[in-house]
Parts: structure tokens; sequence; C-alpha cells
């Protein structure tokens, strides 16, 4: 048995609940770990099996690398059911008086430690080992994927909270209601991420078209503004499916 996870408090700061968050999730069981740690794996052998398409320009490589792992690893339930993987410790803060915002944010911000700025890291590493000026255009453009998912993610978490259980109790249920939810918001992350970034190895910009004619440069500082913008209106979502049906955990 493993000891009950300390739930957040309305006395802690968000740097404290932030740093409690990172540790928890590097406590066992690691629910959220798992997940990353099985699409990184999975992103790979993807890749091996179908690599991407080499772009004509060394920038737009580097963007398609980082773009592809920010999006296929946060194709997961550790985005899409931030507040299912622990649900006893969710209700528990809700109980505290914790708003479902500062337990949205505080999640989210975890996410970004552990997965956001890895990935980052590893764009503008590339980015700078090509081009120095490859630096901030890089960062800009995979931060859009990395956001966007984050503010689709807390939608679905409020929607479709499903607690973790063990595979026997899941097999005991198979009959229940509570099976096909667990089984769909396993499959819906993925079916998402391909409607959205299909597994095609070409690089997509979603104000190429829009704005052609637009400097480089600016364009990716608009995509992370871009970014930005869907996840504030996404936790808005969020927010009010909240107030209006509470929080439902299956």
């Amino acid at each position: 048995m493993h000891p009950a996870p300390r739930p957040m408090s309305p006395g802690d700061g968000p740097a404290r609940r932030v740093l409690d968050e990172v540790r928890w999730s590097f406590t066992a069981p690691r629910h959220w770990l798992e997940g990353v740690g099985a699409n990184v794996l999975l992103s790979v052998l993807y890749l091996v099996y179908s690599p991407l398409a080499h772009p004509h320009r060394q920038f737009g490589w580097v963007v398609l690398v980082g773009t592809y792992f920010a999006t296929f690893i946060l194709a997961d339930v550790t985005t899409t059911n931030v507040l299912g993987l622990d649900a006893a410790r969710v209700r528990a803060s809700l109980t505290r008086g914790v708003s479902l915002r500062a337990i949205l944010l505080t999640k989210n911000l975890a996410l970004l430690i552990i997965v956001g700025l890895p990935t980052l890291g590893l764009t503008a590493i590339l980015g700078h080992s090509m081009h120095p000026r490859l630096f901030a255009g890089t960062l800009f453009a995979v931060t859009l994927p990395l956001l966007c998912w984050l503010g689709v993610g807390n939608i679905l978490s409020v929607l479709l909270a499903v607690e973790t259980r063990t595979l026997v109790r899941r097999w005991h249920e198979r009959r229940s209601w509570t099976t096909v939810l667990w089984i769909a918001h396993l499959a819906l992350p993925y079916g998402l991420y391909y409607l959205v970034a299909p597994i095609d190895g070409t690089q997509h910009d979603p104000l190429l078209r829009l704005l052609p004619h637009i400097d480089r440069n600016l364009r990716f500082i608009w995509n992370a503004g871009v970014g930005l913008l869907v996840w504030i209106v996404g936790t808005a979502i969020a927010l009010a499916i909240f107030r209006r049906r509470g929080l439902r955990i299956y």
C-alpha cells in the first residue's frame, strides 16, 4: 500500500503547490510518468517505422521534430485526465477549499515542467546546433501544440475524469457503463491527435495559410500567442462546465 498523497491546501502558495505536484508525480505509483514514458517509447518506435519527411529548410525540420514529440507525448491521459489520475487527492483538495482553477493551473504547470521543458530543451539544442538564429523561432513554434493540448486537456479532464483502477477490477466491471467511459478516455486523446496533427510526417503551421505574407519570426510569435489563447479559452470552458455540473469522477 502506498501512503495517501498530500492534498493541496488553500494556504499553499502557487510555487509550493507546483513543487508538491512535481514531487507527487515522481512518487509511486507514478501514473502520470507511466503515460509519459509509454508515449515517449511509442513516439520513438513510430519514428523508426515511419521517418518524418525532411523539409527543404533546416528550420522546418527542427520545428517538425519538436512539434512531433510535443504532440505525440501529450496525446495521453496524462493531459486529458488530470483530475482522474489522482481522484482521491483532487476530491480532498476541493473539500479543503482549493478552487478547481488552482488545481488545473497547478497540474498544467507541473506537466509543462515534466514534459514541456525537456521537449523545448531538445528543440532548442537542435535549432542552435544548426543555426543560432533558429533558437527563439523554434521555441515559439513548439509552444503552440504544448499550450493547445493543455487547453483541450482541461476541458476533457472535467468532462471525462476517470479514476485509476486495477485491471482486475476493470475486468469485474466490464459490463458496466464505467468500462465504456474508461475505454473512451484512453482512446479519445489519440483520436483528437490524429484529427489535429495526423502522423503523416509533414509540418503543420496553422497560420501559414492565414498569414502567408507575414514575417516568419513574427508568425512563430503569433503561434505562441494562439497557443496561449487556446489554453485560456479551454480552461475557461472547463471551469464553466464545473460550475454547471460539478466534477463527476467515474
